[in-house]
């Protein structure tokens, strides 16, 4: 009975332990499965974060080569821009500038981050201090090299917060080609200007010269007449002095002979007479000259034609010479070397004579500037089987070797401001090359400083005609 007991009691302990254990699996396997959701929960989360981080990367790498296209792009942009970019903080230091302002400015970048915006457009920050944010417009102002060179631009910019450091915008254009050509146009319009004036008192000159020769000519008439009449007049007082001394020696008339003898010793009139036939002679070789002078201006304003003809190049050298000869009296004096055997050339008399003046012109012009007083200029003239070469020596300020090459260049002038427009070596060389087919060109001459060789070929072939160089208008 008690085994029994016993029995039934440890069943029933095992059946409480095993309901036990039942329901603790049970709990535990729900909490696996609770915990294997939670882990699938996690896992999916997982994925999905995965995913989510998977697109924001690639979205990332996306943008991340978007800016660095933008920034390549704007890099380029940068440096192919034809102005000069500068960035400056607020301070006016400048923080970065593109190839154009690197070049322009002759500063690497990092040099350039070295300075200010003054440095270079002295005075700009206090004009850029008073501007209110926005954009910004200066026309016309000076930039400066770190060298001293300077050049003009327009500058546009903008003022206002860019990013973190940066507070202003610059943009640097370079109108060096438009102040130039501005400056051209003026120069041209001048001498159009100078070329008009110059026609004007050409006609007036022809015509002075065409109302100076009719009285020039009824002058030289009554000269040669007066000539003529004291002639006579002289033949006339021989024979009185014959009858006077007849009746001198026959005691005819003494009171009279002694009066007429009188009166000749108080006007020496053998005396008289050569100094009138003196003074005479010599208002007829003014008159010729004068006359002279009236046919040069005549063929000086005279426009003349685009043919060519058979030249006297001789008789043209004379010419210059006659027609400048006021103005080199006092500065140079004047030796010429004329091949007497020099052959004609076909040529625009015109203009071959207009090139000969204004080269000496120069010359007389450059022995004024060498200041060591009286100098010389030496005109030479040969001939060969091929050219008429003409050699304008001076003894003058000369040519430094360094401009040498630039002498005939358009524009290009040694003189002061007012003083040439520097076309004249340019327009000689245009109408000697072009409108003859010769050359113009600077040569040694011992003895001198300067010595140019004009050549025109006996045989040349007509070409376009080109306008006249103005004789005022000298290197």
């Amino acid at each position: 009975m008690t085994a029994t007991c016993h029995g039934r009691q440890r069943m029933g302990f095992r059946m409480d332990m095993n309901a036990t254990l039942l329901e603790e699996m049970q709990t535990l396997a729900k909490i696996v499965e609770r915990e294997k959701a939670r882990r699938k929960a996690a896992e999916d989360l997982l994925q999905q974060k995965t995913n989510e981080l998977y697109t924001k990367t690639v979205e990332l790498e996306a943008s991340a080569d978007k800016f660095k296209s933008v920034y390549t792009l704007l890099s380029e942009i940068m440096d192919v821009a034809p102005d000069m970019i500068v960035t400056c903080d607020d301070d006016f230091r400048i923080r970065s500038g593109n190839a154009a302002a690197q070049r322009h400015l002759r500063q690497n970048e990092k040099a350039l981050q070295k300075r200010t915006i003054d440095d270079f457009l002295p005075g700009l920050s206090a004009e850029l201090r008073r501007r209110r944010t926005g954009h910004f417009f200066i026309e016309n102002r000076r930039a400066a090299r770190h060298n001293g060179d300077s050049f003009p631009v327009d500058i546009r910019g903008y003022v206002g917060p860019i990013g973190e450091n940066i507070r202003y915008l610059v943009f640097f254009h370079d109108i060096s080609q438009r102040v130039n050509a501005e400056q051209k146009r003026k120069e041209t319009e001048n001498q159009v200007d100078e070329a008009r004036r110059l026609e004007a008192i050409g006609a007036l000159s022809a015509g002075i010269a065409h109302e100076v020769n009719t009285p020039i000519q009824f002058i030289g008439d009554n000269l040669d007449y007066l000539e003529e009449g004291l002639g006579n007049i002289w033949k006339s007082y021989k024979r009185y002095d014959a009858l006077r001394t007849a009746a001198a020696e026959v005691g005819c008339c003494p009171e009279e002979v002694a009066k007429v003898d009188e009166f000749n010793q108080s006007v020496n009139l053998t005396n008289l007479i050569a100094e009138i036939r003196d003074a005479l002679n010599e208002s007829r070789d003014g008159i010729k000259q004068v006359r002279d002078i009236v046919i040069l201006m005549k063929e000086f304003a005279h426009p003349g034609t685009d043919d060519k003809d058979e030249v006297d190049v001789n008789a043209i050298v004379t010419n210059v010479l006659a027609i400048c000869k006021n103005r080199r009296k006092n500065t140079a004096d004047v030796e010429t070397k004329l091949d007497p055997a020099l052959q004609r050339v076909r040529c625009r008399k015109g203009q071959v004579q207009q090139v000969i003046l204004n080269l000496v012109i120069n010359a007389i012009d450059a022995i004024d500037e060498a200041d060591k007083g009286r100098g010389r200029i030496e005109i030479e003239t040969v001939s060969d089987d091929d050219n008429v070469s003409i050699y304008l020596s001076d003894t003058g300020c000369g040519v430094p070797e360094k401009l040498k090459q630039k002498i005939f260049d358009p524009f290009f002038t040694t003189k002061p401001v007012g003083k040439g427009t520097g076309q004249g070596l340019a327009l000689a060389k245009d109408c000697i090359v072009k409108g003859h087919g010769g050359k113009l060109s600077l040569v040694e001459k011992p003895g001198f400083t300067t010595t140019f060789l004009i050549e025109l070929p006996l045989k040349s072939t007509l070409q376009e005609p080109i306008r006249e160089p103005n004789d005022d208008i000298a290197a």
